[in-house]
């Protein structure tokens, strides 16, 4: 029996913009794909492992689902770090123009109104240099063309699949995931193999 594909978000900075981020996440039901949206309150002082906790818990309340996790610029650290740890549970993991690697690129006023973010780079960091290879071919990271918020080469980790969109920039670029490119990416998502 075929399980459906339930997609586990991780939003970016930017926490006002999660109300939007559901709406157009709605529309993905469309494409067959369901989609839980885990909020990170990146800008609370709430703490690095109470939000990877989060996480933890939606994927443990999914049952006989095939399950995605995907994390958009900044949630692309968490989803990289609970992909690590949880790689028999998730069939896949992508980031859209996913911070992935480079924490020491983050300047110190992002962190500074983002506290758990820093943990998430460096946890993200640690774990990618254990992947194994099969680990990171179930990685797919979607980018535009050019970023000036996060460089595609920090979108990247080793041995990663990667699709390149014809967009410029960061958050139009997300927006246009979220919308024009829907289909295409949720198309991917549905066709992880284990």
């Amino acid at each position: 029996m075929t399980s459906r594909t339930h997609i586990i978000y991780l939003p970016g900075l930017g926490d006002r913009y999660d109300p939007m981020r559901r709406f157009f996440l709605r529309a993905w039901s469309l494409y067959g794909a369901h989609v839980t949206m885990i909020p990170m309150r990146w800008a609370s002082n709430e703490p690095y492992n109470a939000k990877r906790a989060r996480v933890l818990s939606a994927l443990d309340m999914l049952d006989n689902e095939r399950i995605v996790l995907m994390g958009e610029s900044a949630g692309g650290s968490m989803a990289v770090s609970v992909f690590a740890a949880q790689s028999g549970t998730v069939v896949g993991t992508m980031t859209l123009c996913g911070k992935n690697t480079r924490s020491d690129n983050v300047s110190h006023r992002i962190y500074a109104h983002n506290p758990a973010f820093r943990e998430s780079m460096q946890q993200a960091e640690a774990l990618v240099r254990n992947l194994q290879p099969k680990q990171s071919e179930r990685f797919v990271s979607i980018v535009p063309l050019y970023d000036p918020t996060v460089p595609v080469a920090e979108t990247l980790i080793p041995g990663c699949q990667k699709i390149t969109l014809p967009l410029v920039g960061h958050l139009a670029a997300i927006l246009a995931m979220l919308t024009i490119f829907a289909p295409l990416v949720v198309h991917r998502a549905k066709n992880f193999s284990r």
